[in-house]
This record gives C-alpha cells, structure tokens and sequence, in this order.
C-alpha cells in the first residue's frame, strides 16, 4: 500500500502557537500530545500548503498555462461546513519517531498507586524545547516598556516532523509533483518568521514497501510541471455489482445485531449545538448518522445502485438498517474473553448526595424521607455501566484548539487582525478513545453490510475533517451478526446467559429509559419534545386514552442538527428528548398477552422517527431494582501499563538523557539559590566588579576559566573569594572540598567538571533510567560526562553569578 507524508525539518526555532499559555510558566505554548511530544496542527500545515500552492499557481500563470484551481485540490476557505471537496486530508504532523516513543512514554509516565511517576509529561515537553525571552523596548528612553515582558516557547531546531497526507482517489504524476513543488516552496511556518523563528525545509515523501522517495521534481527542467482540472476530478470507480440489501418491508423489526468500534486516530469534532459563536462544541459520542451516511456512501458509489432504488431506500430511509450512536467503551472486567463493552447515557433519575461520601441515589426507586430531603446533584460523568449495586463511570477526554483565519482580501498578512479575520476555537475528543456503536437488521442484510464494508479500515468523521480531525480506525467487533433477542442494549449487547430477557412489568408500572436522543412529532407532524405517550400506548395494544398515566419523568432535552454532505447544505435542527432521559408511566388498564410480548420488540425497535440513524433508542423497565441507593460511584480505571517488552530505542534513550541533564541543571539552580540565601544572611556577596569578572571567566571555554582563576592567586580578589565560606548543607549530591569557598567552588567545578557532576548525574539516571539494563545506564552516565558536563557547571556557575548580583 502507497503512504504519503509531508516532511518538516525544522532549519531554525520554531513556535507553532497553540493559542494560550500556562500561567507563570509561558505566555505564548506551543501544541503538544498527552505525553509531552511536539506537534505541528495539520490545518496550519495545511493552510500555508494551500498559500505555497497559490504562489506556484501565479508562475504557471505567467507562463501562460491554466493550472488547476487552489479550491478543487486544497477546498474552499470560510465554509461552515466542510463538505469533502479537499482531494486529500492533512493529519497533525509528529516527530519522526513518534511511534517508537509512544509505548515506553506511555509506561515511564503511568502513574502507581502512590501517584508518582519516573517521568513527568513537563520532562518531555523541556527536552524538545526551550523558553524565549523579549519585550519591548522604548524608542525614547532606550529601556524596556512597563508589562512587556512575554515567554515563548520555541522547539529546537534540527527535529525533524512527519504529517500522514491521505488522498481521496489514487493521485497521478502530475497531481503529486505539483504539490510536491508547491510543498517544497514553503520555507517558513509559525510566529516570528521575520524575527529568524520558524525556517523550515519541507518535502513531500511517498512510501512503498518501506522505500522512501521524495516526489520533489528537478527544477533542472526547462518547463515547470503542469496540472489541468482533469488531472484531479476523477469520477469515482465503477464496478460490478456485488452487493444489494434486501428490501423488508417498514413494519419489520430488526432480528440480529452486529457491533463496531472506532478508534480515534486524531482529534474529532463533533458539532454540537452549544457555546458562544467563536466555539464549536463537540458532543461526547459518535452519533450513528456518521456511519449511516458513510455506508450509504459506498453502496451507492457501485453504478448499479441508486437512491431511488426500493432496496437503498427500505435499508437507508426506512429502517431496514439501524447504526445505533457509538458510546465509550470499557473493559468487561467479569469476563476478560468478552470484547469490550460498550456504555449507555447515565439516567437522569440517578443522582449523587451532596455529602463526603457522595452516595447515591435513584429516583425510579422509593427513596426514604431522609433521601427526600438532602441536597442532591447530577453525577459529573455522562457514561456508565449499570449493574446491580454498582455504577461504574467513565468520561470522554476533549480539549480546545485555537485557530484564526486570515484576512480573506491581502495574502501578505498572514494571521488574523482587527477588523479583519478571526479568531475561534474547536473543542475535540482527543485522540486514542474507542467508540462502540452497533448495527441492528436482518441476518442477510448484516452479512452484506459487513461485505459491503469490508475494505473499510478508516473513516473520516465530524468536521473540519480533511486537516487536523476526524481521522478513526473502523474495525467490527462481532465475526458474524447476534441474535437480537439473547442481547441486550443496556447492558451493551453482551451474551448474558439468561432463558428470558423479555422486560417484565413491576406492579403496573413502566419506567422507559431513553438511550438515545428521541426525536418525536405531535398529531400536526411538527417536532415535539413531549414523549411520545400515544405511540407507545399504541405499540403496547392500549386502547383508551388515559390508559398510561405519566407519574414522574426526569429529562433534558436538546438540539439535533446535521449536515447534507451531498447537498452541501445544513439539515433541519431539531428538539429532541436527550439520551438519559427517565419517564414512569402508571398502566391504567391491563396488558394483554401479546403487549406484554411487546415490551422486548418495544426495546428493538425504538420509538419515534430517524430509527434507521440511531435515535429513538429506550430501555423498558431495566432501571428498577438496581440496589445503587446508599451506593458510591466507581469510575472506570485503565489497566496498568506495563513495561514494554522489547529493548528501549536509542530514541527513548536520548530523551531519558536529555531529561536527565534538564533535572541536573534545576537541581544546579535549587542549589545555587541555597548558596546566594546564605551569603546574602552572612552579608557577604561580592561586589558587582568582582562577580562581573568571573561571569566573564566562566563565557570562555574550561581551560581558559582554569587559567583566569589561578591569575587571581595571591591577589585581593582570590582572597575575598576565599572569604565567602560556604556550608555545604544540601550540596551532598556534588564532589566538593570540605572547606568550601566560593574560590574552591569555582575551582573545582573549572578543574574538573566530569568530577563536579558524576554524583549528580548518577543519581538522575537511577530515578529516571531504572528500566535500562546497567551497561545502558552506564553509557548514558558516560555520555553526559563527557559532552554536558562542562555546560552543566558552566550553568551552575553563570546562574549563581545572577543569583548573588540579585541578592546584592
């Protein structure tokens, strides 16, 4: 299989801003992962890309060719939506060895039982960067303005990035060395650029069978390489017909269910109707539209089907497939040979105590007038599974992301200004969360799904999706499709092993569970967020009106909205019931025989309208006698993560180096403080002269701070620096004199740096290096010896100087 990536290497400092910064620590952050490594966002990627490409495009111009448009490779800029236009997605680009980094990262930063780790994400992030310093700077007095000062983070140069470029179609010769030339164009990226920030040198590779070969085309040749609109718009590829679904007829329910899993690769954004106008809010699942859409997709791109076709229309429009929403899912703990589980919606009846122990409580229960009367809250989490005596929650991790669009009219101002452009936020699910969902129909029809999907190894989802987001792995979690009847939804489709599961009904009562948003129509048709009451009584063979009795209900609603992707057009909002929403309803008149049969098609079969995408989904009588009142909730823990089986790669090893040096230089500085406190309580600092001189010893190389400090010998200044004793106190970890000076201190760490630091650093490596065998360990001490020990000191020493000039 061909892969293509764009390749940056970083020829100077870079600061790819992430939009904010960390109070006391930085004003301007740069964008970085869980564990601490450096990415570079794939829509500014993406972006200057697209600005590259426009240049290219201007000298095509002036040589009197009609190269394809910006729009029809990279898509329009400032849509709402994006509708799939862009010829190819842009991922965020990680560092070259990302991959190699990842499982020891992961294992060196799990936290035990007593919340410590060997390594902090902090550590990692200090290693590829460095903070910057600047102000302003008054024009008429020379000295620095008032509140200017501001920290920047910057990468180093010389690390070297890679961002996955994934093509729509099979992009030919010509497509490729266009945007390999335009890629190659791009030589400065991030804030700064003027000010000798952000020089890159950017290429674009494509990988076969482990070869790697850069696409650049020899600018050697008389002519520029050429692009025509034909080039890129390809129809899409027609095929024998393979697979059609059966046309059921509407009134059939579903009799087998066939589970999926999506695994975030990247950030995902899923719009939800929420926040102030400049955030987009992302809901916390993965509604079933979004599979629903990309399958009807793929069977419609065979030439023998079409949208009118009664087979399309019966699975697509009617409900003869449903893709139910993908929740989190957790690890069944009971039973390890089971896959994971998928979690329902918390149900709104179910309430902490506003007390230490955060007890629970279930409304659907009978609660005592003690329950009734104490302050309850609404559970911080939104997904669980629900046993008998046991909530166990989990959460979805997002984050915001800071992006700003350009001024539309001057491409010569490359950021967003007043006036001009914006700035606006996306929240994302972060990446590397799984999603099951499931898929309910007919046995025939869910083989030929999964035939039909076979080929189906990712899915782009949500918005923005072709940079930065939406990237996921699709993978199904069942060989063949379930039996509907022996799976439950509530407890995630799992084999439960019971004769019966047919709802029962307790003492005339139903408490209907809504595990998915319902989306529900009054008499006139329009949308109404009342249950659906005259449905259900209809479903259950109820005859009169007053037949069900709504006793209590404990609900939220929402707004449902979506996007028509081949219509390029926004779809209807809509109110909706919100998944965990609780009704209890009181039977007035006995079931018969075939409602209470009913009550299981009830659960297949959901209520209200847009099954076939998932809504409507409900529990019946499932919430009684759970046993949670008095009962704490459990949050969902993460397997311990063990250590990695193969040898740790040299990569790791330099990180686990340069963290060591990091942690060498904070221990020199906690050090050199502790040293000017007690000069400065002994009133003897030395004076600005004096320390200016040694300042000006330590810029030189080791012999020449040797050298000028023996000159001092038998002179005033050797015998001021011999009088500034110093108690050694919590300077155990360092290889010095018993009667310590700051003459001797100086000397020592001038004559012999390797000496100075050797405690140190052994120390470091057994805290931070423990899992590397003892010959690595060895050759890392080694390392930092011989190429850092002399900048170590010579840290040490300038940052002592500093320290005394400030206490003087």
């Amino acid at each position: 299989m061909t892969k293509y990536f764009l390749q940056i290497k970083l020829l100077s400092p870079l600061t790819s801003a992430a939009g904010e910064g960390r109070v006391g620590l930085v004003d301007r952050d740069i964008t970085f992962d869980d564990l601490g490594l450096p990415t570079l966002p794939g829509r500014r990627l993406k972006g200057l890309w697209r600005e590259a490409y426009r240049d290219i495009t201007d000298a095509w111009q002036q040589c009197g060719k009609t190269p394809t448009s910006v729009d029809k490779i990279f898509g329009k800029t400032g849509q709402r939506h994006n509708d799939g236009s862009a010829c190819f997605y842009v991922g965020n680009a990680k560092l070259k060895n990302a991959l190699s980094l990842k499982k020891w990262l992961e294992y060196l930063q799990y936290r035990d039982n007593s919340g410590n780790s060997k390594i902090l994400i902090e550590d990692v992030v200090n290693h590829y960067t460095s903070v910057r310093t600047q102000t302003a700077i008054d024009r008429h007095t020379g000295s620095a303005k008032e509140n200017t000062l501001r920290l920047t983070r910057t990468l180093e140069s010389g690390w070297v990035f890679r961002a996955p470029v994934h093509f729509n179609e099979p992009p030919n010769s010509k497509l490729k060395s266009a945007l390999a030339l335009a890629a190659a164009t791009l030589r400065y990226m991030g804030t700064a650029r003027t000010r000798g920030l952000g020089k890159v040198e950017c290429r674009l590779f494509e990988e076969n069978n482990g070869n790697e070969k850069d696409l650049t085309p020899d600018l050697s040749q008389p002519e520029l390489p050429s692009i025509t609109g034909a080039d890129v718009i390809r129809s899409a590829s027609q095929s024998e017909k393979k697979i059609t679904f059966n046309a059921v007829a509407i009134t059939d329910l579903p009799t087998h269910v066939l589970r999926y899993r999506l695994n975030l690769k990247e950030p995902a954004i899923i719009p939800f109707s929420d926040g102030d106008p400049n955030t987009v809010v992302t809901r916390k699942d993965i509604p079933g539209s979004h599979l629903w859409g990309a399958t009807a997709w793929h069977y419609l791109k065979d030439a023998n089907h079409a949208p009118t076709d009664p087979a399309f229309r019966h699975a697509f429009l009617n409900g003869g497939l449903r893709f139910l929403t993908a929740y989190p899912e957790v690890h069944d703990r009971d039973n390890f040979d089971e896959p994971d589980q998928r979690t329902i919606p918390i149900p709104h009846s179910i309430r902490e105590l506003k007390e230490k122990n955060r007890t629970l409580v279930d409304f659907s229960e009978t609660l005592n007038d003690d329950q009734k009367r104490k302050p309850k809250r609404r559970i911080g989490s939104r997904y669980a599974r629900i046993y008998t005596k046991k909530l166990e929650t989990t959460t979805v991790s997002t984050a915001l992301n800071y992006h700003h669009a350009r001024v539309p009219d001057d491409r010569s101002i490359g950021r967003a200004i007043e006036g001009a452009g914006s700035i606006f936020k996306y929240e994302a699910i972060l990446p590397d969360q799984s999603f099951q969902g499931a898929v309910l129909g007919t046995e025939d029809n869910l083989n030929k799904l999964k035939k039909l999907l076979a080929n189906v190894k990712k899915i782009r989802l949500g918005r923005s999706r072709s940079a930065q987001y939406g990237q996921a792995e699709f993978a199904w979690v069942d060989e063949a499709p379930l039996n509907l009847s022996e799976r439950i939804e509530w407890e995630g489709f799992i084999d439960v092993s019971r004769p019966e599961n047919t709802p029962a009904l307790l003492n005339n009562y139903l408490i209907i569970t809504i595990l998915s948003p319902v989306l529900a129509v009054n008499d006139e048709g329009h949308p109404d967020t009342n249950f659906p009451i005259r449905e259900l009584a209809h479903r259950l063979k109820l005859k009169t009106d007053n037949a069900l009795e709504l006793t209590a209900s404990y609900t939220r609603t929402e707004m449902i909205s979506g996007y028509h992707t081949h219509l390029r057009l926004p779809r209807q909002q809509q109110p909706a019931i919100a998944a965990g929403s609780v009704f209890e309803f009181k039977l007035n008149q006995k079931l018969s025989e075939k409602g209470e049969k009913g009550l299981l098609k009830l659960e297949q079969d959901g209520i209200g309208i847009r099954k076939g995408e998932g809504y409507g989904r409900i529990a019946v009588n499932r919430q009684h006698d759970l046993g949670l009142i008095g009962k704490v909730e459990v949050p969902f823990e993460k397997a311990s993560i063990k250590k990695p089986t193969e040898k740790a790669p040299e990569e790791i090893q330099s990180l686990l180096q340069g963290i060591v040096e990091n942690r060498c230089r904070k221990d020199m500085e906690k050090e050199a403080r502790h040293i000017a406190d007690q000069m400065h309580e002994a009133n003897k600092i030395p004076n600005n002269t004096l320390l200016g001189r040694l300042r000006l010893f330590i810029q030189q190389d080791q012999a020449a701070l040797e050298n000028n400090l023996n000159k001092l010998r038998k002179k005033p200044a050797e015998e001021k620096l011999k009088s500034y004793r110093i108690d050694k106190g919590e300077l155990q970890k360092f290889d010095l004199p018993d009667h310590l000076t700051l003459f001797s201190l100086f000397m020592t760490a001038g004559e012999d740096p390797k000496k100075f630091t050797k405690t140190l650093i052994e120390s470091k490596i057994k805290e931070v290096a423990s899992d590397c065998d003892n010959h690595t360990q060895k050759e890392m001490v080694d390392t930092l010896l011989n190429e850092q020990s002399w900048r170590m000191c010579k840290h040490f020493l300038d940052y002592l100087i500093t320290a005394l000039r400030r206490k003087s």
